[in-house]
């Protein structure tokens, strides 16, 4: 009898607890399952903000890319060529040429694959192998036929100067290894209203391998590493250069003392833009919109600029927005058949000069257009030929 009574009294309280205890349990459970939802949610957001952080340019029309700001260089240079050096570009605005454009957008571009390739972990010898391979072999192979072949055909038999073969020697070897690229070969086209600089803008591949030495330094040191330090030397490098141009321009004897840098400042702003471009690119968010709303209100600033207000450089800088913001535009909306395009731009930039100066020197009655059109055509060919040979004897141009 007590027995059953004890038995009673605890299924009793057992029922009596079963109540809070399920109910505690539910309250635990739906806890624990709003604290999962809510990791979920977290983990989403924190995935979502990861890819923003990731959004790239893409670089697909790049060779593409290269290809026509070569030409539109090439176009400026050859369309001087029978008029004179100190004729302005077909094609001029803003007051500056096509061509001063053009070269401070690949050195834009130099600067953007340079931090591209740095953050992918490169070391500095990987760094410098993959800029040697992609270019020095056409460097090489241009200043062979400039200095053995067509300085001996062209130039004049009867000329004040002509150079000697140990001093094409040490031409061919000051120019490849950039201790003095594109001086002036006496003898040749001594008489002509264009400069002699048979090789052209080459003497910008010096200051990219100054700039490429000067970046790896501020890389490893993490200065060009923190976006906002990098945003900081931008805005200056530009301001500087506006301000050393202009205070030029009015003084004559400081003009003077500084000309011999200015290339390299106005290259070297460009090249930091490119960097500074790679580290702030997740915040550019391209889209065709604002790739032309971008672009026109730069263009309407800088005509603005250039028809009512007095000269600065500011109207270069403008400029130079412009130019960038079509060539961003053209890497994020490239057509795709120019997506495969072969990576020619290195051959086609030691190509233009020498070709463009044969034509003037060989045709000099085809007029401005003709001059332009066969000069094109024939160093785009030459840079195909040149590009064949190089992958037939696997010299691949090097990948980005």
């Amino acid at each position: 009898m007590g027995q059953e009574s004890d038995e009673a009294m605890t299924q009793s309280h057992e029922s009596s607890d079963s109540k809070p205890t399920k109910f505690l349990r539910f309250l635990s459970y739906t806890l624990s399952m709003k604290r999962v939802e809510h990791n979920v949610t977290l983990e989403a957001q924190a995935s979502n903000d990861v890819k923003a952080r990731e959004y790239t340019v893409h670089l697909r029309g790049l060779a593409a890319l290269r290809i026509l700001i070569i030409l539109m260089i090439g176009l400026g240079y050859a369309s001087t060529m029978e008029l004179g050096p100190q004729t302005a570009e077909l094609g001029r605005h803003w007051g500056y040429d096509p061509s001063w454009y053009g070269i401070q957008m690949l050195f834009i571009l130099s600067g953007f694959l340079a931090a591209r390739s740095m953050s992918r972990g490169r070391s500095i010898r990987e760094f410098f192998t993959s800029r040697v391979r992609s270019l020095w072999p056409a460097l090489i192979f241009a200043t062979l036929i400039s200095v053995f072949v067509i300085y001996p055909i062209m130039c004049a038999p009867d000329a004040a100067i002509r150079m000697s073969a140990t001093e094409l020697t040490a031409y061919f070897l000051k120019t490849v290894f950039l201790v003095d690229p594109g001086g002036l070969m006496p003898g040749l086209l001594d008489d002509a209203k264009y400069m002699c600089l048979l090789q052209g803008a080459i003497w910008t591949l010096r200051w990219g391998l100054l700039l490429h030495i000067a970046f790896l330094i501020g890389w490893k040191a993490r200065l060009l590493q923190n976006p906002k330090i990098l945003l900081a030397l931008c805005i200056a490098s530009i301001a500087a250069y506006v301000g050393i141009v202009d205070y030029a321009v009015s003084n004559a004897n400081f003009g003077s003392k500084v000309e011999a840098f200015l290339p390299g400042l106005r290259l070297g702003y460009a090249y930091l833009i490119g960097v500074t471009l790679f580290s702030w690119q997740s915040s550019l968010r391209l889209n065709k919109r604002r790739i032309l709303v971008s672009g026109t209100a730069i263009a309407i600033m800088a005509t603005g600029g250039h028809i009512w207000m007095p000269w600065s450089a500011v109207q270069e800088i403008l400029g130079v927005a412009f130019w960038l913001t079509l060539c961003f535009g053209f890497l994020h909306n490239a057509p795709q058949f120019l997506r495969r395009c072969p990576k020619i731009a290195p051959m086609l930039y030691v190509s233009i000069w020498p070709t463009t100066q044969i034509v003037v020197a060989l045709l000099p009655v085809r007029g401005q257009i003709g001059i332009i059109e066969t000069s094109l055509i024939l160093a785009l060919i030459s840079a195909a030929l040149m590009y064949l040979l190089f992958r037939q004897a696997r010299i691949q141009p090097a990948r980005l």
